[in-house]
């Protein structure tokens, strides 16, 4: 009887211990839950139809839906035809800003300069669980 009391004791005293570890140790979501993070909207947008040689303009809006501030650390594009500038680089929880994408028609030459076009547009942040977010542009230039 007295073995079966310390058995009990001993596998009591190891639950405790490893449900405390798992509550002291943050899992992976704990570790994020509380931090900046970065949303686009819309994630794509399409111009349709452009005449080469026009500039073509379109608002994205960034926001923080964190709760931490959110800081822009880069924008960049995927082409020299292609100007992206945000209003802000610091952001607060739940804070809204414009990232204006440019796209030059014009800018490019030769064959690969009409029909269908992509672009893509690069936003890296402090957001820990997507430091690098895309935003794309399409159009199809005539």
């Amino acid at each position: 009887m007295k073995a079966k009391a310390i058995i009990f004791i001993v596998i009591m005293v190891i639950g405790l211990a490893v449900y405390g570890y798992f509550k002291a140790v943050p899992g992976i979501q704990n570790q994020t839950e509380n931090k900046p993070q970065i949303e686009i909207n819309p994630k794509i947008f399409d111009f349709g139809e452009v005449k080469y040689g026009d500039v073509a303009s379109h608002v994205f809006k960034v926001r923080n839906t964190g709760e931490q501030v959110l800081e822009i650390k880069k924008v960049a594009t995927s082409c020299a035809c292609t100007e992206a500038e945000i209003e802000k680089k610091r952001l607060g929880p739940n804070e809204e800003v414009n990232l204006t994408v440019t796209y030059n028609t014009g800018a490019m030459s030769g064959s690969h300069a009409k029909g269908k076009q992509e672009r893509i547009i690069y936003i890296k942040s402090n957001d820990p669980k997507n430091p690098q977010i895309e935003a794309i542009i399409s159009a199809y230039v005539k």
